[in-house]
């Protein structure tokens, strides 16, 4: 069930999250496919399908950014932007032209190779703060009950397809399931 809710702030800026639930922590493979997509759409790096069309190429937001958390029983995939008002509906437009692409037209092999390779990339950055690697071992630990490694974490990537990507934007972004918050 879904929801739309805009509150009226009288900001000069508008502050949006676009959401929907997503797979839970213990939902393997759909996980590792949800959080590549959440990458692709708006991960960290300036090539995210998101940022490249609304921040660098348009210019209408100060920020976007698309996230993915487990939970034992579900998940949240969220897109969360702001912007000046006048900017709102062209936002809201190209973010669904994106989510509507990804339903309907599956990444070419070549593009889904650049974002692994950078979803890799992250993964290894990632694993140079120790704070980090050791937190994430002992969430595995208590969720699995052991550690992937660095090479099953690459091979479970590798293995993900370009329709296993198309099939979860279909299950996530469909217009009954993507809700939405907006304070302007």
């Amino acid at each position: 069930m879904s929801f739309h809710k805009v509150i009226d702030k009288r900001n000069h800026e508008v502050n949006a999250v676009l959401g929907c639930r997503a797979p839970s922590l213990f939902e393997t493979p759909e996980r590792l496919v949800c959080a590549m997509l959440a990458g692709i759409l708006g991960g960290p790096a300036s090539n995210s399908l998101l940022n490249k069309e609304l921040r660098e190429k348009r210019g209408w937001v100060y920020g976007i950014e698309c996230s993915y958390t487990q939970y034992a029983d579900t998940g949240i995939l969220a897109i969360s932007f702001g912007c000046d008002r006048p900017n709102l509906e062209a936002c809201l437009e190209a973010i669904h032209r994106i989510l509507n692409r990804l339903q309907q037209v599956p990444l070419t092999e070549r593009q889904l190779k650049a974002y692994r390779k950078q979803l890799l990339g992250q993964l290894a950055i990632g694993s140079e703060s120790g704070e980090a690697q050791c937190l994430s071992m002992g969430k595995s630990m208590l969720a699995w009950g052991h550690i992937m490694t660095p090479d099953q974490t690459r091979a479970a990537l590798e293995a993900i397809t370009p329709a296993q990507l198309q099939d979860m934007a279909r299950r996530l972004f469909s217009p009954d399931s993507l809700s939405s918050l907006i304070y302007r």
